[in-house]
């Protein structure tokens, strides 16, 4: 309000509207939200934005050993993977196969058998919270203690499993485990789902604990079997989680490389893409086509894993 006077002498009063009251930048907020925000962004623009750059510039280069420089080569790394990937001899064949096998062995059996082993669980089976800490056991040990320990079990001469072939007189079907083309990946694939159904149980089973009580009770008053349970009430109501664990599964078959590493070092038919691309950089320093099989098999993991989220998209709709 302002007092202004006017030509015939009076005196007379304005108002005049105040105007918005500026904001206070809140400096300390600011400051918190970027220091919060500052080293994961660093990080991800370093190690997944940078890294993923230079992997695709390294690609379309090799290595002169003679300058120790890398040049520029074109598609030539991507020819000399797809002319090894086509060779089913060849280890690169072998690895690309394998890569496939990790993700049938993560989706269509991994996550199916801890669906039904939590199942079984939230029955309240007897001793069920005892196996519920041996089955997480692996999650929380180092993979290196694991993988030995599971080397010593297969071992030929003092190993558990020989051990037991011999009390059931069984010894025609004593071998080298581990050592044999014939088992190596089975036995690796077995330790496998041994270490991985551990934190998917404990996953689902938080599920199915979430599940209303009503509704089970319910069932149970009909007269509904464990099976009709299992398939009409279990699985729609825990289908989001299903999806979850499956799609991490399916992204982790094709990064998967420390377990055929420590059990095996990759020999006898049981190395991956992944491992082959350790192998490349740490063994050969071959950068170009360990590049080139890595953007490779991101292209083909993209792909799958895409195509099994709309699948799984759509029957959660179906559930729905």
């Amino acid at each position: 309000m302002e007092t202004t006077k006017s030509n015939t002498g009076y005196q007379a009063e304005v108002i005049i509207p105040k105007g918005k009251k500026q904001k206070r930048i809140n400096w300390k907020k600011i400051f918190f939200i970027i220091s919060m925000l500052g080293w994961p962004l660093l990080n991800w623009c370093i190690f997944i934005f940078y890294m993923n750059i230079q992997t695709f510039l390294y690609s379309f280069q090799r290595l002169n050993k003679f300058t120790g420089k890398m040049r520029f080569s074109g598609l030539e790394n991507y020819m000399e993977l797809f002319q090894k990937i086509s060779d089913n001899t060849a280890s690169y064949g072998v690895a690309f196969r394998n890569t496939f096998l990790w993700l049938g062995l993560n989706v269509l059996v991994i996550v199916p058998i801890s669906l039904v082993v939590a199942y079984i669980l939230s029955k309240k089976i007897p001793f069920y919270r005892f196996f519920n800490t041996i089955l997480f056991i692996p999650n929380i040990i180092s993979i290196v203690i694991l993988t030995m320990v599971w080397s010593f079990m297969w071992a030929p001469n003092q190993g558990i499993v020989n051990g037991l072939l011999d009390l059931l007189g069984m010894v025609q079907y004593k071998r080298i485990w581990l050592g044999d083309h014939r088992t190596a990946l089975g036995v690796v694939f077995l330790y496998c789902v041994w270490a991985g159904i551990g934190w998917n149980n404990l996953i689902l089973g938080g599920a199915i604990a979430k599940i209303p009580k009503e509704i089970l009770e319910s069932a149970q008053l009909d007269g509904v079997s464990h099976w009709q349970e299992f398939v009409h009430i279990i699985i729609p109501n825990v289908w989001p989680t299903i999806s979850t664990i499956t799609i991490i599964g399916a992204t982790a078959a094709f990064r998967v490389f420390l377990h055929p590493k420590l059990l095996t070092n990759g020999e006898y038919g049981t190395s991956n893409i992944a491992l082959k691309v350790v192998d490349e950089v740490l063994g050969e320093g071959n950068y170009g086509l360990a590049s080139a099989a890595g953007i490779t098999m991101a292209i083909f993991g993209f792909i799958v894993v895409y195509m099994i989220k709309a699948y799984l998209d759509r029957m959660e709709k179906k559930w729905s």
